[in-house]
């Protein structure tokens, strides 16, 4: 998959994002797409639309297990890397309910990229 049939998989599980991706700057690219796709998990997470949102995270998890070598980029450094910051203000609970619903490979690379920098 590339970045062109991930627009068309996150606008069914988003729908909203479909006039963000109307903007053609906004879908050159595989890192331009996740970006905007993280935008959206982040509004979702702020309005606590957990849903969606779980839906969200299944998705990001097919984008990056079926995606081409650019797309699982974008993935682990655009919303992996901002994982953290888009759950900084969430309460314990929330944050414990985020990760229990995150599939279980995306969220081993999230913990990859935590041990890999150190943290």
């Amino acid at each position: 998959m590339n970045h062109t049939e991930a627009i068309q998989e996150i606008i069914q599980v988003v729908p909203d994002s479909k006039a963000e991706f109307e903007e053609v700057y906004k879908t050159k690219n595989s890192f331009m797409v996740i970006n905007v796709f993280t935008r959206q998990i982040r509004n979702l997470i702020r309005k606590g639309e957990t849903t969606i949102l779980i839906r969200s995270f299944d998705k990001m998890n097919d984008l990056y297990q079926k995606g081409d070598q650019a797309l699982k980029n974008a993935v682990e450094n655009v919303f992996v890397y901002s994982l953290d910051s888009l759950i900084f203000s969430c309460d314990k609970t929330y944050k414990n309910l985020i990760f229990s619903k995150m599939p279980k490979s995306l969220h081993q690379v999230y913990m990859r990229q935590i041990y890999k920098s150190g943290l």
